[in-house]
């Protein structure tokens, strides 16, 4: 129940130093190499964010070159 609870706390965002505390962990790195478990729903969702992040940053760079010229 205690993986359980680690990794839906992290699937809905909640920070990691939060979830150390809610869990009664002394370290950020018990909860995180023992109790949180990537779903592979988590993976998505960064993997989309980090998609999202990369085209608007070229967006922006490309505006930029042509305001330039």
């Amino acid at each position: 129940m205690r993986h359980t609870y680690a990794t839906d706390l992290q699937s809905a965002g909640v920070p990691l130093n939060v979830a150390k505390d809610l869990l009664g962990h002394q370290s950020i790195a018990m909860t995180s190499h023992i109790y949180t478990h990537l779903s592979d729903e988590a993976f998505t969702n960064a993997s989309l964010k980090v998609l999202s992040f990369a085209t608007e940053s070229r967006k922006k760079t490309q505006k930029k070159v042509v305001s330039i010229r």
